[in-house]
């Protein structure tokens, strides 16, 4: 009788361990900006880490630099809002130790026009509008590359070139680097636009509606971030499992049509 109850009791420890770890409570602050990752860590990701018994709390930062420096500092305990090519500049530059943990479905560039419909119609001449930063440059212009409607310099470094490096430019494009937030507003007077996602999704269009989309590789792939120290952290696997959830995925499809994997 002893050793059975003796069984019992073990038993229910190590059930009342399981409970704890999925039941923990802990509140997580995870660090966005405006914008379409905003909308993901609420839909998405916040209702994954509630399954686990995680409650989160959303913390939106107005620029780019404090939601890695509060994370660094342990303000905040993860943050998703920025590109893998992004935090690897971000930690050279500011030194500090902070670590993808997962790759997030993500979208890149998109080329939209209010009157073409097929890369075919472009007409010789055309005005496209691109990003005026130096990443958002680059990036559009090979995003142009890819689709075979101009060639760049072979020796200029991937994600700093600009339009001085175009070696052919068979359809005699004008390319011209604009405000990333007049993109929008530029379809109304140009051929063509190249625009980030966050940008077509604020401004209510669809990101199905591009003639074309950037392949993305990985260091274009956004990224859930965390300290380095946190890693192995219960609450990083949380996060983890969390991505992978069948709940996150069903609401990237449901919600946010036209993201990759």
């Amino acid at each position: 009788m002893k050793m059975k109850i003796l069984g019992l009791l073990t038993l229910l420890g190590v059930m009342l361990a399981g409970c704890s770890q999925n039941q923990s409570g802990q509140t997580l602050k995870i660090g966005t900006t405006e914008g379409i990752y905003a909308q993901v860590v609420e839909k998405a990701l916040v209702p994954a880490l509630k399954e686990q018994g995680y409650k989160a709390e959303v913390v939106k930062f107005g620029d780019l630099i404090e939601p890695n420096t509060d994370l660094a500092d342990g303000e905040i305990d993860a943050n998703l809002f920025q590109q893998k090519i992004y935090l690897d500049q971000f930690k050279e530059e500011y030194g500090v130790s902070i670590e993808p943990l997962i790759e997030v479905p993500s979208v890149g560039l998109g080329l939209y026009s209010n009157s073409i419909t097929s890369l075919d119609d472009i007409p010789n001449g055309g005005l496209i509008t691109i990003p005026n930063d130096e990443l958002g440059t680059a990036r559009a212009l090979r995003f142009l590359e890819q689709q075979g409607l101009l060639t760049l310099d072979s020796t200029a470094p991937t994600y700093a070139v600009n339009e001085q490096q175009i070696e052919s430019n068979p359809k005699k494009l004008k390319i011209q680097p604009i405000l990333t937030s007049q993109l929008v507003a530029s379809l109304a007077s140009g051929d063509l636009a190249i625009i980030p996602d966050n940008y077509v999704i604020v401004n209510e269009m669809e990101l199905d509606d591009a003639l074309s989309e950037e392949q993305l590789n990985e260091n274009l792939k956004y990224v859930l971030t965390v300290r380095e120290e946190d890693l192995d952290k219960d609450f990083a696997e949380a996060l983890e499992k969390a991505v992978q959830s069948k709940t996150f995925k069903k609401v990237m499809e449901d919600e946010f049509q036209g993201f990759g994997e």
